[in-house]
């Protein structure tokens, strides 16, 4: 866990930072996300520790926009550095890596994955899309990523998270 923040940790300020995060909250927040790993560890550790946290890290920056609503968002500090071209560079590899990876789904598979992660409907949408019980779409979704993650993880791609 030490060496999963040690190594990560400085880049997931960055992100927070150039998300347009306070230095000192976004300092806070990485503090946080790790935390939270550190608690499930147990449960995290054979899958993706680093997704895990990065989805904390996020789920807080959303918890922080949305009390700061009324005030405008705020510009990066000027310190920050500007955003990476191998940061666009990885994103275009990892869409890649998932398109492979989805080949090795079955066509039902495919689509639970598609309208639960891609199109970002609920459990419950997807459900109703697919005319299936939510149960359903649970476990099909549990199903895929457990044959996505190997596949993405020997490419050294950030394996999606279940959200239950």
């Amino acid at each position: 866990m030490i060496e999963l923040f040690t190594s990560h940790s400085r880049a997931m300020l960055g992100s927070l930072v150039r998300k347009g995060i306070p230095g000192p909250v976004a300092e806070e927040f990485v503090n946080d996300a790790f935390t939270a790993a550190r608690r499930k560890w147990p449960q995290i550790r054979t899958g993706n520790p680093l997704a895990y946290t990065y989805k904390v890290a996020n789920n807080l920056c959303a918890q922080y926009w949305a009390a700061s609503a009324k005030a405008p968002r705020q510009e990066p500090w000027p310190d920050t550095e500007p955003a990476d071209e191998r940061d666009e560079y990885s994103a275009i590899t990892d869409a890649l890596a998932v398109a492979e990876a989805m080949k090795s789904l079955s066509p039902r598979l495919q689509e639970v994955i598609e309208l639960r992660y891609m199109k970002q409907l609920s459990v419950r949408e997807t459900a109703e899309k697919l005319g299936i019980s939510e149960g359903t779409v649970k476990s099909h979704t549990s199903d895929a990523l457990k044959q996505l993650r190997p596949r993405l993880r020997s490419g050294d791609t950030e394996a999606w998270e279940e959200e239950r």
